[in-house]
């Protein structure tokens, strides 16, 4: 007897839905967002790809942030990293 293997549809996936969830939330948040909020928010895991992409038809802006690691220092204070928090300009880059 053989066992029917069932193939997934990818067709059926809307590929933009995480795209979609970070303009909108880039769109009502002026403090922007980063990498972590994404993961954490959206389960975006890429959200470099994904500003690359909005970036195409949105200026977005980057600026580096410092926050601190669970890592510490010697002397007990805690080691930082610096990470980027994108912020959608209030223009549109190509109308």
């Amino acid at each position: 007897m053989k066992t029917k293997v069932e193939v997934f549809d990818y067709s059926s996936m809307n590929e933009n839905s995480k795209t979609k969830d970070v303009l909108t939330y880039l769109q009502n948040n002026k403090k922007g967002i980063t990498s972590m909020e994404a993961i954490n928010m959206f389960g975006a895991t890429r959200l470099a790809a994904i500003i690359f992409e909005l970036r195409k038809k949105y200026m977005i802006d980057d600026l580096a942030e410092l926050v601190p690691t669970r890592y510490k220092k010697k002397n007990g204070e805690p080691r930082m990293a610096t990470v980027s928090r994108y912020i959608l300009s209030a223009y549109r880059k190509y109308q």
